[in-house]
């Protein structure tokens, strides 16, 4: 038996084995494996792992510490890691307040809206979406295959009270204006609630209803309330008010809302609302209007930089203000004339004189007591309302659904609901760093997707992300790195 020096043996460790070589100490890495046709162990020599000596001790070998730099990659995976950040950092909030209200589903929830905001994605698809995002390391408690999708969505949407209570954390004190809705076809001949009728792109469809409290200081939709297709009644508002608990919302409906047995219905329900009129209502008192002097006029402010002038005629009960916007006036002025030319069978100049007193005026009939420039722009809120439903249809592509039955049909719309409330936050960000006239929230997700962690041998790390791009996240707040 060899018997090898104190200041080599030192150097020795379990799994290894000294040996000497032409006068030189080396250690290498041994293993043993059972010989079936010796029956015992065998020693399996393996890599060299480096020289020893007796003044530097043990030294690497160079194949050891070039293995050692570039280990051997044995297990490799890339996930999309930026809007994943961006959810459990900015939108931090979402996630508590939906553990609370719905403790047994809110990761399942989250990754649900992630897949819509971002891909709009069939529920169908949001399985793949969920596997290659990071949220799949942070929530791994989710029922969101397609086999479980379908029940999942069932119990969050038989859960209304929990949907309320959730919304009831956004709701502020005279801020809200209740609008009065928008129309979602429905491609379901099971489900009770659509019913046929004219939507608001012309096209005849089995509808459903969504009706709408705005917080016009959060610039939030802070509830929303299915209704069928077929029913937009003075009820229907006072439902929306009674359940969301937000009793002094501003209700803003539509010009062709207007008729005096909804006007009375407002009053004994005790409602607040501005309603546009026609302007070949009766109700308008244009005499004001008529005159080219302004000194007539109760006054004037600014809305967007212009000049706003308005009146309000002496009234018993409901008033009706009307407000003339003297550049609209004369754009619609010309256009009528343009059109006396291009369309002489139906501009003549006979009903331009009929109807150049209303052109540029808006006139709103309401209980409020409101001032004028407040009326002007709560009603003008209205767009924002507009451009948000615009949002929830196309961007995260909820123009539609195939939802077969009510309790699916709520649960899907609330996770669009989660999707549009992100959507508005980064919108929100954007603004507040004044970025909004270069980049849409659209452009920011779709940056953030690119920003990735790889897995490599069990540990994560972060992959290359152009210093641009973090310049840009750094901005808003997001310091991804």
């Amino acid at each position: 038996m060899t018997t090898h020096p104190e200041w080599a043996i030192r150097h020795k460790r379990k799994g290894t084995e000294l040996r000497l070589i032409k006068g030189n100490y080396y250690l290498y890495q041994v293993s043993s494996k059972w010989d079936p046709e010796k029956k015992r162990p065998k020693k399996i020599t393996g890599k060299l792992l480096g020289k020893i000596t007796e003044k530097e001790g043990f030294v690497v070998s160079d194949k050891e510490r070039l293995r050692a730099r570039n280990p051997l990659i044995t297990h490799l995976s890339v996930k999309e890691y930026g809007v994943s950040f961006l959810i459990t950092s900015i939108l931090d909030q979402y996630p508590g307040l939906l553990q609370k209200h719905f403790p047994n589903h809110w990761q399942s929830i989250m990754v649900l809206s992630y897949g819509r905001i971002l891909f709009s994605s069939p529920l169908k698809n949001i399985f793949f979406h969920y596997h290659h995002s990071y949220l799949s390391e942070l929530y791994q408690q989710v029922e969101v295959s397609p086999k479980q999708i379908g029940n999942l969505l069932r119990e969050i949407g038989s859960n209304r009270t929990a949907i309320v209570s959730f919304f009831n954390e956004f709701r502020t004190l005279d801020d809200c204006i209740l609008f009065d809705g928008t129309d979602i076809t429905s491609c379901s001949n099971q489900i009770g609630i659509n019913k046929k009728g004219k939507s608001k792109n012309g096209t005849f469809d089995r509808l459903i209803n969504l009706m709408f409290v705005f917080s016009l200081g959060q610039k939030l939709p802070i509830y929303y309330r299915i209704t069928p297709g077929n029913i937009k009644d003075v009820k229907s508002f006072k439902i929306c008010l009674q359940e969301s608990g937000v009793l002094d919302a501003l209700i803003i409906a539509d010009t062709g809302f207007y008729s005096s047995s909804n006007v009375a219905q407002f009053i004994d329900e005790g409602l607040r609302f501005i309603i546009p009129l026609r302007r070949d209502s009766t109700l308008i008192d244009y005499s004001i209007a008529a005159r080219a002097d302004k000194e007539q006029f109760d006054g004037f402010f600014k809305f967007q930089d212009r000049i706003i002038w308005h009146y309000t005629p002496p009234y018993d009960g409901n008033k009706v203000t009307v407000f003339l916007d003297q550049e609209l006036k004369t754009r619609e002025e010309k256009d009528f004339l343009d059109r006396t030319e291009t369309c002489p069978e139906k501009f003549t100049i006979d009903k331009f004189y009929q109807k150049q007193v209303s052109f540029g005026t808006i006139a709103l009939l309401t209980n409020s007591d409101k001032t004028p420039e407040k009326l002007y722009r709560d009603y003008k809120s209205r767009d924002a309302i507009e451009q948000m439903i615009d949002t929830l249809k196309n961007v995260v592509d909820a123009d539609r659904t195939y939802m077969q039955n009510e309790q699916s049909l709520e649960g899907w719309m609330f996770v669009n609901y989660i999707a549009l409330h992100w959507y508005y936050r980064v919108y929100q960000l954007l603004v507040e760093k004044e970025l909004i006239s270069k980049y849409a929230p659209t452009d920011i997700l779709k940056m953030l997707t690119e920003v990735r962690k790889v897995k490599i041998n069990q540990t994560w790390h972060n992959a290359e992300t152009t210093k641009k791009s973090l310049d840009l996240f750094a901005k808003i707040g997001l310091h991804i790195t």
